[in-house]
């Protein structure tokens, strides 16, 4: 197998400390590949058996490290919300809205919230994004709740004295 190359900005001494004075285990990981490729000669196949990653993710490390430099180890550009086209802000301000109308009574569709992100943002969006803007903010399907906001108690009472408590079938 190919030996993978390491430039030499840095020692194997001095990868190994940065190593052991890493702040999370993917940085450790990082500074430990650069390590084994330097100090002891591994390939990337082997390198990757060890960390527990993909060949192809160590040759990525140590390809930003010989042309980037130690800062690609540090940048870690995963998670966060790449994909809103409204601020936080923005978001729970329209929830609010739609928290309103529901209260009244008013069945919340997504195809609504779809419509009203649309006019707020002037370009259209995914089916699946009101879907995970309300995950976002912890909202989920409810089944309806046992009391309309209109229904009348009175009436009710009144069905339930003057009804049969069976059903007779017609002769």
């Amino acid at each position: 197998m190919n030996r993978i190359h390491v430039n030499d900005t840095m020692t194997a001494d001095e990868l190994k400390l940065r190593m052991c004075n890493s702040k999370d285990i993917q940085e450790h990981n990082r500074w430990q590949a650069l390590y084994m490729a330097k100090a002891k000669g591994l390939s990337a196949q082997e390198i990757a058996d060890i960390i527990g990653v993909s060949k192809y993710t160590v040759n990525k490390w140590v390809y930003n490290f010989n042309h980037i430099g130690e800062e690609s180890i540090f940048s870690h550009n995963r998670g966060c919300n790449r994909t809103s086209f409204l601020s936080w802000q923005e978001e729970e301000e329209l929830l609010s809205e739609i928290g309103k109308q529901a209260e009244k009574g008013l069945l919340v569709v997504v195809k609504t919230i779809k419509a009203e992100i649309e006019a707020r943002i002037g370009r259209t969006v995914s089916k699946d994004y009101p879907y995970d803007l309300l995950h976002r903010h912890g909202w989920r399907r409810v089944v309806p709740r046992p009391k309309h906001p209109q229904q009348d108690a009175e009436a009710q009472e009144d069905f339930k004295k003057n009804s049969r408590n069976t059903w007779q079938p017609p002769c």
